[in-house]
């Protein structure tokens, strides 16, 4: 049995970045999952549908991150398909070319059940907030990556924009652990002002709010508790999947430890490895993260 269970779209990604020739990679919450869990020596269970168009080698790369595949289907005619466009600053611009099959609570197999956490990752409406209140019911632990919950497109364009998530407060109560960016957050709650966006989640009853920050880091809150998680340097080649490797090495580690800063750490010392290389394969290993917060926190103990 795995101890977590990643649902939501695998996608086939597009990557533009200034000066370089474009890259197509596999991509998606369930990819970058289970590419950080075998990093870290574990294996995750996925639920997730890809169409007939997804590509034959995209496969074979989902075989090899050794995840439990017994919730993957190929259903429908199109897979997700995303452009991320990267400026010279690395603020990422993304465009939906096409979309898959919605996923519900049926498509999760009954041999998951059992498992301790389940982390929701829609990357664009394939799956309804109502999800939620079903998951609740069978798993220990649930999980949610809000960003599926506040994208829209721009009709002419296709580009992905950013709308309010309207009943937020109908459904954060319900959820051990709300994984967002700044401006996912801000999305969310409608408001301009992160204090006030983190304010207005922190009251809808959250228990464990994750905000990642790319070149800053991360800020996790819990039981009325800050805690400020730093940015490990690194030569950046690729940022899509870090806030997936961020949050899987956290959510793994947290359900072992319960120990929000360490888990933390793990998760910003995995992303930074992360956005070291391109594409989904891990480069690295557990005791990569360990030696390499060692030498970032000389007082840094693994555990």
């Amino acid at each position: 049995m795995t101890n977590l269970i990643v649902l939501g779209s695998i996608t086939e990604d597009l990557i533009r970045i200034p000066n370089e020739n474009d890259k197509h990679f596999i991509g998606g919450v369930p990819v970058y999952a289970a590419s950080t869990a075998k990093a870290l020596g574990e294996s995750i269970g996925v639920v997730s549908k890809v169409g007939t168009d997804f590509h034959l080698k995209n496969l074979k790369v989902i075989n090899s991150l050794d995840a439990d595949l017994n919730g993957f289907k190929i259903i429908g005619s199109t897979s997700m398909k995303f452009e991320n466009k990267y400026d010279l600053k690395g603020k990422r611009t993304q465009r939906v070319l096409s979309v898959s099959e919605k996923i519900s609570f049926r498509d999760i197999p009954e041999m998951y059940y059992d498992s301790q956490c389940i982390h929701l990752g829609p990357v664009f409406n394939e799956i309804e907030p109502d999800l939620i209140n079903e998951v609740r019911k069978t798993f220990d632990f649930v999980s949610l990556d809000g960003q599926g919950f506040t994208r829209s497109l721009e009709e002419k364009t296709r580009k992905v924009i950013l709308e309010p998530w309207l009943n937020y407060e109908e459904y954060l109560p319900k959820l051990d652990v709300l994984k967002v960016d700044d401006a996912e957050l801000k999305g969310i709650t409608a408001t301009n002002r992160l204090a006030e966006a983190i304010k207005l989640a922190l009251k809808a009853g959250v228990k464990l709010l994750v905000i990642t920050q790319a070149h800053k880091g991360a800020i996790i809150f819990h039981k009325q508790k800050r805690y400020d998680i730093p940015a490990i340097p690194t030569n950046v080649i690729d940022e899509t999947g870090a806030g997936d490797t961020f949050i899987t090495a956290f959510l793994l580690e947290y359900l072992k430890t319960k120990d929000c800063y360490y888990s933390g750490l793990i998760a910003a010392a995995a992303a930074s490895f992360k956005i070291s290389n391109s594409g989904p394969i891990p480069n690295y290993t557990r005791e990569d993260i360990i030696n390499k917060l060692k030498a970032f926190l000389p007082d840094f103990e693994g555990k």
